[in-house]
């Protein structure tokens, strides 16, 4: 195929790869800086927590000195010790002093030094010595702060750190003492940090001055000059971080601000921890978008090669199959060539149905198919009736036939259509033209339109059933098959033959009603008056019951009386389709009642309703209710009371052996196992052998003779007790069933004893 007929394929990989690669460089690009902004917020989140972690241990080892170093300020000794002055002799409490100091100073806690000064005696104990003297300018200095905050940065030069005042005593307007505790900047710088390298952690005080740092160079030192120190202050914030710049690089700056002595903790981070995992995901997801946009175009060209095959296809057809064009504009694309040859095969289709419409009796079936089924204009339907010539009457009908049933004859069912066109040609044989105007088969219906120039009515029903009558007898002989035939109502107009049609066929509906062979009218079947339903349900709650007494004969009785009583009245069609349809429901309710567990079932109800609708004679309606549900339902009822009249009869044998003695019958048993007298008759005789009656007075009788042989009752207590209405019925009875009288048993039976 020439080059330039590819344009259309290069055009649709153009588009594919777009539609399939815009999308995927968005979603690329969207991931990456969602991925990159939620990367660096929860590395903010954990550079937080890590801060607040260094904070706690701070916090927590700076706790435990100032209640270590109060409860040793605040004890009677150390009070009473440092009020008074302090001899060579008194080497004791010196000695408990410095132990205590020691206590104070823990080496584990970073505690760097301890020193206890009295200000009214002159002595103080550093470093485990006892001196005299004092430092008045450090105590001075020491004592100035010490209302305005717990922990102080040390101001003496020969040490990095903070240190701790306690006056003595605690809160005292004029100290006698007090205890000074030093902290390394070292041990708290290495609490601080926890061991990252790239950070740079520190604590400033409320002045923004910093207090520990991990260079001792630059405690003391203010912070107010960095550029992140106005965002810290104003932020509003407790805790918090944000992004600054430092020496052209990005930091970003975590704070914290502690409620136990004010102070900020704050933790500087190089940008490039959190950029080294963006820049991770990055690669990962061009990789991902590289893979993608592969896997996309592989697709977008395998697509479109797909959708061209048809296209191409096509294309060469009309090009091996078309004349050479001479001159004409040049073609862009092999769509517009398609389009071009397209348009040549629609102007030849029209020159063809030019050349059909010459041929007009070619056409007679497929006029008339649409004339039956209404698919032509009036003024369309005229013209073609003239051009075809087809005969004028006064009145039309079209007869309609069907076949009532394939059951019982030597056709199958795939062999409908053939028996069809086989009755066609028997009825264009039997009703002569003109006045068969067209016969035809029409989906399983054979159509007959038929004409007349008769003005009385009834002379034209005669007419037309006397045509019917005689195809109907025809196919009988020939074929061997029952078929019914619906007339419409007389018409005037050809143009009303469609209405015509579906009149016949709603004829047909009332073959539920006429059974077989029938020759139906619809003016003779529609009812005149509204429609009436009739559901007769004693007949329904009578068959119910009757399978459920396994009654055979009575069950189809009732069934065959409910089809009559039913067609019986007047009424619509498809009321009687309602009325059967109700039958097949209280049924179908009946079986489940009866715990159907699988014996019996419909894998689809929908399916049963359905092949009972397409039943169309009340012989098949009552055929099929017989076979496909009371002989399986009384079936079902058989076996359940096989399985059940054994435990039945045991307990109606168990009542009797309870209430002998009273007047029990038989109905007060069903009542109490709930379940009809006549079912229970009737499984106690299957199942005992004798009747209810029967098996009552011989038990009562055994107990007659139990109570004479081992008990000296009287005859009338027993007669009594066993229900007789008097002793001589008992004494009668008796002897007609051991030959001689009760007192008459009694002696013989103590005789036999003795």
């Amino acid at each position: 195929m020439p080059s330039r007929y590819s344009s259309f394929l290069i055009k649709l990989l153009i588009t594919t790869s777009l539609i399939s690669a815009v999308p995927l460089l968005c979603l690329g690009v969207y991931a990456f800086f969602q991925s990159t902004s939620t990367v660096q917020a929860k590395v903010n989140e954990a550079n937080v927590f890590i801060l607040q972690q260094s904070q706690s241990r701070v916090e927590q080892i700076l706790k435990v000195i100032d209640q270590v170093s109060g409860r040793f300020a605040e004890t009677p000794f150390v009070i009473n010790s440092v009020a008074k002055r302090m001899e060579i002799e008194d080497f004791q409490d010196i000695d408990l002093l410095v132990k205590g100091l020691l206590g104070v100073q823990t080496y584990e806690l970073g505690v760097k030094s301890a020193e206890l000064h009295s200000l009214q005696n002159g002595w103080y104990i550093k470093d485990g010595g006892f001196y005299f003297g004092t430092d008045a300018a450090k105590a001075s200095n020491a004592l100035a702060y010490v209302y305005t905050s717990r922990w102080l940065p040390d101001q003496d030069a020969s040490f990095a750190g903070i240190k701790l005042v306690k006056t003595i005593p605690p809160l005292a307007a004029e100290p006698k003492g007090y205890l000074f505790v030093r902290m390394s900047n070292t041990e708290l710088s290495k609490l601080l940090t926890g061991g990252f390298s790239t950070r740079e952690t520190m604590v400033l005080d409320d002045k923004m001055k910093i207090i520990i740092h991990s260079d001792p160079a630059r405690i003391g030192q203010s912070v107010l000059a960095e550029p992140w120190a106005k965002e810290l202050q104003q932020s509003g914030h407790t805790q918090g971080y944000v992004n600054s710049t430092l020496s052209g690089q990005p930091y970003s700056v975590i704070y914290n601000q502690s409620r136990y002595n004010n102070w900020t903790y704050v933790s500087v981070i190089p940008l490039e921890e959190a950029r080294k995992e963006s820049a991770a995901i990055g690669w990962a997801t061009l990789t991902a978008c590289i893979v993608l946009l592969l896997f996309a175009g592989l697709l977008s060209y395998w697509a479109s090669k797909r959708m061209y095959f048809p296209v191409r296809s096509l294309m060469e057809f009309t090009m091996r199959h078309s004349k050479p064009q001479s001159g004409g504009s040049a073609v862009k694309d092999e769509l517009q060539w398609i389009g071009t040859q397209v348009a040549s095969l629609h102007q030849s289709k029209e020159q063809l149905e030019g050349q059909m419409k010459i041929q007009a009796g070619q056409l007679v079936d497929y006029f008339m198919l649409k004339l039956f089924q209404g698919e032509l204009y009036r003024g369309e339907m005229e013209e073609q009736a003239e051009r075809f010539q087809l005969p004028v009457w006064k009145n039309y009908a079209v007869l309609v036939l069907q076949i009532d049933t394939l059951d019982q004859t030597r056709y199958r069912s795939s062999e409908q259509d053939l028996l069809l066109f086989a009755i066609n040609n028997m009825a264009a044989e039997l009703i002569g033209m003109p006045q068969r105007i067209h016969a035809m088969p029409i989906g399983n219906y054979q159509v007959i339109l038929v004409g007349s120039d008769t003005d009385n009515h009834m002379e034209l029903l005669s007419e037309w059933s006397a045509l019917a009558m005689s195809v109907q007898s025809a196919v009988d002989e020939y074929l061997g098959l029952k078929v019914s035939i619906g007339i419409s109502r007389p018409y005037d107009q050809l143009f009303a033959t469609s209405g015509a049609f579906l009149e016949a066929k709603e004829a047909l509906q009332y073959r539920i009603r006429l059974g077989e062979k029938a020759i139906l009218h619809l003016d003779d079947l529609k009812p005149k008056q509204a429609s009436r339903h009739y559901y007769p349900h004693h007949l329904v709650s009578e068959l119910t019951q009757a399978i459920a007494l396994l009654d055979k004969d009575k069950a189809e009785e009732l069934l065959h009386q409910f089809i009559q009583d039913v067609l019986r009245v007047e009424t619509d069609s498809n009321v009687y389709r309602m009325s059967f349809a109700m039958l097949l429901t209280d049924l179908i309710r009946v079986l489940y009642d009866m715990g159907d567990t699988g014996e019996l079932s419909f894998p689809d109800q929908r399916n049963a309703y359905e092949h009972m609708f397409r039943l169309k004679t009340p012989q098949e309606i009552e055929v099929w209710f017989k076979a496909q549900m009371i002989h399986p339902m009384m079936e079902l009822t058989r076996k359940r009371h096989e399985s059940s009249g054994k435990s039945i009869s045991r307990s109606v044998m168990d009542l009797i052996h309870a209430h002998y003695d009273s007047e029990l019958t038989l109905e007060q048993c069903a009542l109490r196992l709930n379940y009809s007298t006549h079912y229970i008759r009737r499984m106690f005789r299957k199942e005992a052998g004798m009747s209810f009656s029967e098996y009552l007075a011989g038990y009562r009788h055994d107990m007659a003779k139990s109570w004479l042989s081992s008990t000296e009752m009287k005859i009338t207590d027993i007669a009594e007790r066993l229900q007789y209405t008097n002793a001589q019925n008992f004494i009668r009875q008796f002897r007609k069933l051991e030959g001689m009288t009760p007192g008459q048993y009694r002696e013989q039976r103590r005789d036999a004893i003795g």
